[in-house]
């Protein structure tokens, strides 16, 4: 019985050595990833951050290619790419603020246009990430303008953008992604 009680413990304790040895050893020979936000941006969509225009250079910590590659990162801004969206500029958009207010909105954005729309994409520098985004449209039909004319309805209960074209819904969207688009929009019809 002691022989059996030794070559029970014998064995847990080979099979235990070996399983933290393959584990190390799948870690020692993982190959060590590095990708470079540009260059994937290029592969993935054809798109050379280099060549994105910043309004506001004086006003960005890092560059212009960070502050896409950063914005790119967002479901919404993915989506818009592989719609047919085209990144126009970088900017940093803000009203003049009082020194150190920490709500006076002074991060870069990514605004890509996607047909007669365009959307704003926070940026963090700092963070590295989205901070939020949307579709830069009136909150309201403009009644001075002919019909139809772009706006959006934020549904504040389930944190919601609706775009509309007239009475049209054309698309929506919460903080992280499209809920509809609509198709005829698509097309350009």
């Amino acid at each position: 019985m002691r022989n059996l009680s030794l070559l029970l413990l014998f064995l847990v304790l080979i099979s235990a050595i070996g399983c933290c040895v393959e584990e190390e050893t799948e870690k020692i020979s993982a190959p060590a990833t590095t990708s470079n936000p540009a260059s994937t941006a290029k592969e993935q969509y054809g798109i050379d951050l280099s060549t994105i225009p910043v309004d506001t250079p004086e006003l960005i910590t890092t560059n212009g290619s960070s502050i896409a590659a950063i914005a790119l990162q967002d479901k919404r801004a993915q989506e818009l790419i592989r719609r047919g969206g085209i990144p126009e500029k970088i900017a940093v958009i803000f009203h003049s603020c009082p020194r150190d207010d920490p709500y006076c909105d002074r991060d870069p954005k990514l605004f890509i246009r996607y047909r007669d729309i365009l959307f704003a994409f926070i940026v963090d520098e700092e963070a590295g990430e989205v901070r939020g985004g949307g579709a830069q449209v009136p909150n309201s039909p403009d009644q001075n303008k002919p019909s139809p004319t772009y706006y959006k309805i934020r549904d504040v209960s389930n944190r919601t953008d609706s775009v509309y074209l007239g009475d049209t819904l054309m698309m929506k969207y919460n903080d992280t992604s499209f809920l509809f688009f609509n198709e005829s929009f698509e097309r350009g019809a």
